[in-house]
């Protein structure tokens, strides 16, 4: 049945509530062969500023397992609370493996509530999660292995005097397996975390300096501490320390099973410019995990000759470099190393915010009412220097750029969903285009309104995408307001 369909913009074309997220509407009504065409051209204004809150992207504050302000959740998110709901993404646990399997099956999860309060503490301020669980007690107050682990594996000594496990001794590699497939149980929830670091042998679980029992099993070792990882972790992003492995190492992580690299010593002398050329070359295949190097309460100037004078000047060199490498996620780091950033260098705070990650949003949206169908072309970009890493093995390209429209209850009533626009193909000066086609001639009279989106195809999983459209109408959850239409 040929339907007559009508853009309300055609009639209220000075609405406010339609004007607000555009910078210009363009229209044309024609009548070709007799029937009744409609048309019309929506430009959006990008929003350069906002902390949009998306997935897999991010300041990032920090827990260390030392000390009480880090485990005490009360105190803990009293100092952090204006920077996790103003300017964080995620919240990033950096535990030994002994805090959080204090008895054999015996986890934090369950019965630790500083743990659990520290969990609730990000959720309920916006923040999604990550995590690094490392086994060497390097500098720690304690052993980072439980104790029944060292008790039944062989062990080197580290400092300050702790006993750590050999990698490659099999009683540890039977407990440690184990406790990743108890770990993913928990947490290998793509609604809540975004990554989780996915070996942690090494000083502080950085892979490096890292000591084996017989060096013939390491590559045997590592295998079957990544493939536990990827095995618990199937549904959100793994990752692991860039330059600490053969060759042998990294096809398996990185080419085998799609791991992605981070990289802690931004600006510093440990991060030379051939070390950054070859970690940047990585994107945009996958996201990029970024760490400053110095941190706690000791002056800058004590570092590197007095190569810089003030923490300002250190952390603008950070994130001028995070930005440059393309990182996705940055450290705010723990309470001390947040309230320096935004006291005495809030600015560079918010050029990540702006630069860092990715800020998608539709340039354009033109539509075409021709009798029974509705024709909807959108053009996409992003202005940001990271990347939505919807090709990410565990994220199986489930973020899709969908058209819909909605009745007075905003409930979808027709929808399409664009297979000409990749998103994480959005990178650089890339702009892409796509076009679909919802059919309209089965709806019932009344008025609709046509949004637009990059949705979450899997039920629950990570939340929609929000879009980098200043002063954004939304319909219904992260779908902007295109236009509204009716149907005679």
């Amino acid at each position: 049945m040929k339907r007559n369909m009508f853009l309300f913009p055609v009639i209220l074309a000075l609405s406010s509530s339609f004007a607000t997220a555009c910078s210009s509407i363009a229209e044309d009504d024609t009548l070709p062969d007799g029937n009744n065409e409609v048309s019309a051209t929506v430009t959006f204004s990008p929003d350069t500023e906002s902390n949009l809150k998306n997935p897999y992207m991010g300041w990032t504050l920090y827990s260390e397992t030392e000390g009480a302000i880090n485990t005490n959740p009360t105190l803990y998110w009293t100092m952090q609370d204006e920077a996790a709901r103003n300017y964080a993404g995620v919240y990033y646990m950096r535990w030994r493996w002994s805090d959080l399997e204090t008895g054999e099956g015996q986890y934090a999860w369950d019965n630790d509530p500083d743990f659990k309060g520290l969990i609730q503490g990000a959720l309920d301020r916006g923040l999604r999660l990550a995590f690094r669980i490392y086994v060497n007690g390097r500098d720690c107050s304690g052993p980072a292995t439980p104790q029944y682990v060292l008790d039944g594996a062989e062990t080197y000594v580290v400092e300050p005097g702790h006993a750590t496990p050999y990698p490659d001794d099999e009683f540890f590699l039977e407990k440690y397996t184990k406790f990743i497939e108890a770990f993913g149980r928990e947490f290998n929830d793509p609604s809540k975390v975004d990554y989780v670091d996915s070996y942690g042998l090494g000083w502080w679980g950085e892979e490096h300096n890292i000591q084996w029992k017989d060096a013939s099993k390491k590559h045997e070792a590592h295998d079957r501490i990544v493939r536990a990882y990827e095995k618990a972790f199937d549904k959100v992003i793994n990752v692991v320390n860039f330059g600490n492995r053969d060759a042998y190492e990294e096809n398996i992580v990185y080419n085998e099973l799609g791991f992605t690299p981070r990289r802690d010593g931004y600006a510093s002398e440990w991060f030379p410019e051939s070390q950054q050329n070859e970690f940047a070359a990585y994107f945009p295949e996958t996201p990029l995990v970024a760490e400053a190097c110095y941190w706690k309460s000791a002056p800058i100037s004590s570092y590197e000759n007095g190569r810089w004078q003030t923490w300002s000047d250190y952390y603008h060199d950070v994130v001028d470099l995070a930005v440059k490498t393309h990182a996705n996620w940055l450290d705010l780091r723990t309470p001390v190393e947040t309230e320096r950033y935004l006291e005495e260098a809030l600015d560079e705070v918010k050029k990540f915010i702006s630069d860092g990650g990715y800020r998608i949003y539709p340039v354009e949206v033109a539509y075409l009412v021709s009798g029974d169908e509705l024709e909807v072309e959108h053009t996409w970009t992003n202005i940001a220097s990271g990347v939505l890493p919807n090709n990410n093995v565990h994220l199986r390209y489930k973020y899709k750029v969908s058209v819909a429209l909605f009745d007075s209850d905003n409930n979808i009533v027709a929808q399409e969903f664009s297979d000409d626009v990749e998103v994480s193909r959005l990178v650089g000066d890339t702009e892409l285009t796509g076009k679909d086609t919802i059919g309209i001639g089965s709806l019932p009279s009344g008025g609709y309104s046509l949004g637009i989106a990059i949705v979450n195809t899997l039920e629950n999983d990570s939340k929609d995408i929000r879009l980098a459209v200043k002063d954004a109408e939304l319909i219904t959850g992260e779908w902007l307001h295109v236009a509204y239409i009716t149907v005679d």
